[in-house]
């Protein structure tokens, strides 16, 4: 089975979530590594995002992905920061923005 992104449509408008501002942001690597039986050398990592407020001097929100996460991350943020500089570029009324997720959704239900 191939590891391919899903688009998953979310209603946004149903979430108890508030919007925070956020206006750093810090990342942390975390490698574990353990040796296995055989002697071997087993690592696993995670990226840390945390969110920083410098107005208020702290964090308001701590992140921790897998590394496929994180890679998912950076090309759904990519590529929403070329659109974002193509409709900044034009000078139309906005659309209603699009929510995108990546990933495989299948496990929530």
């Amino acid at each position: 089975m191939a590891n391919e992104q899903q688009p998953v449509n979310i209603n946004m408008a149903k979430s108890k979530l508030k919007p925070v501002f956020a206006d750093e942001v810090g990342i942390v690597l975390k490698v574990k590594a353990n040796k296995n039986e055989k002697g071997d050398v087993e690592k696993e990592g995670h990226v840390e995002l945390i969110f920083l407020d410098m107005v208020k001097q702290q964090p308001i929100g701590e992140y921790i992905l897998s590394k496929s996460t994180a890679k998912a991350l950076v090309g759904t943020l990519s590529q929403s920061l070329i659109n974002l500089d193509k409709e900044l570029a034009n000078k139309s009324m906005p659309k209603q923005p699009e929510i995108k997720t990546t990933g495989d959704a299948s496990y929530i239900r």
